[in-house]
């Protein structure tokens, strides 16, 4: 009977992501396997969006809530044996984990009651997805060939999530917060800046010591604009004017710097250390919510020999999917 209910009746999916700045949900709505509608809203505080998606469950008989594990305490094994976390340097807390093929995929246990209890009055918790479930996920949309060992790496925001596959069978993983992203908004122009000073780039120049003329030149910009800044009284009238500098396209540049240091670094470190199998990796793929600076993909080009491929990735769509894939 509940079967053919589900048939009969339109089912709600909502994905949600909660940040900082922002909150996101996504809302699809089928009935019988099909899309009957779909909507993406954004909210200030988390509180309205839980209230909106308490008032939305209240219209529908079956209804489907997951969100977006966005904490740091997690992570990924290449194993299946709970004992094995002390050999990967997990540190000992309460853990809660799941298998991912071969692997494991785990997160504080105080994440999972917070959460379950903060979405108790709001018609519930059903998923709860790790980037790396979604990262995957995708993976599993390739198709891999067996043969080939892939680097696939899953930008978010300020999340990068990189797993080593030889076909589907997981031999490396980690998760990457980026402490801090590069904002050149004017409200915070000196604030904001100070960001981009020596410690900054002399750590980036140290990292990427082989980095092309093409960071070089981005750099020297920045160093520039820093200048005519300094030396203008009026911010607004410079911004205006034909040389604009394009802040955004910048910031942007910055963030895909951290993703290429964090990926030459995990390569190092997969070829390096004696817990993972000695392979060599054939090609990249990198799937980002935002499009990449063709430099940057260059760049890693250069520094990895590898093949790197890029694809857009939209979080809130790969949480709606997997609902419905482990719904079936």
């Amino acid at each position: 009977m509940l079967f053919l209910l589900k048939k009969i009746l339109p089912q709600l999916f909502t994905s949600i992501i909660l940040e900082d700045k922002k909150n996101i949900l996504k809302t699809s709505i089928y009935k019988n396997h099909k899309l009957i509608s779909s909507n993406e809203k954004t909210f200030d505080k988390s509180e309205k969006l839980l209230e909106y998606v308490k008032t939305l469950n209240s219209k529908f008989l079956f209804y489907h809530t997951a969100l977006f594990l966005n904490v740091k305490e997690q992570g990924l094994i290449p194993s299946k044996n709970d004992e094995d976390f002390e050999r990967f340097n997990v540190g000992k807390m309460s853990l809660k984990s799941i298998a991912l093929n071969n692997a494991l995929i785990y997160t504080a246990t105080e994440h999972i009651e917070y959460f379950n209890e903060w979405f108790e009055d709001y018609g519930g918790l059903d998923f709860l997805y790790s980037p790396f479930a979604i990262l995957y996920h995708n993976i599993l949309k390739e198709k891999p060939n067996s043969d080939k060992t892939t680097l696939y790496a899953y930008k978010h925001e300020h999340i990068l999530t990189l797993i080593i596959c030889r076909g589907i069978e997981i031999l490396y993983g980690d998760i990457i917060f980026f402490e801090e992203e590069l904002d050149l908004e004017f409200g915070h122009q000196e604030e904001n800046l100070d960001n981009l000073g020596e410690d900054t780039l002399n750590d980036t120049e140290v990292t990427l010591d082989n980095f092309n003329e093409t960071l070089e030149d981005k750099l020297n910009a920045l160093d520039q604009f820093d200048n005519i800044l300094g030396n203008n009284e009026n911010d607004s009238e410079f911004l205006d004017g034909k040389d604009k500098f394009d802040l955004e396209e910048m910031d942007q540049f910055g963030n895909d710097i951290e993703l290429c240091r964090h990926i030459v670094t995990s390569i190092e470190k997969f070829y390096k250390d004696d817990k993972y199998p000695s392979v060599f990796i054939d090609k990249a793929l990198i799937l980002s919510t935002k499009e990449l600076d063709q430099s940057a993909i260059e760049f890693l080009e250069e520094e990895t020999l590898l093949e790197i491929e890029s694809k857009p990735i939209n979080t809130l769509d790969s949480i709606i999917e997997l609902m419905q894939k482990e719904l079936q």
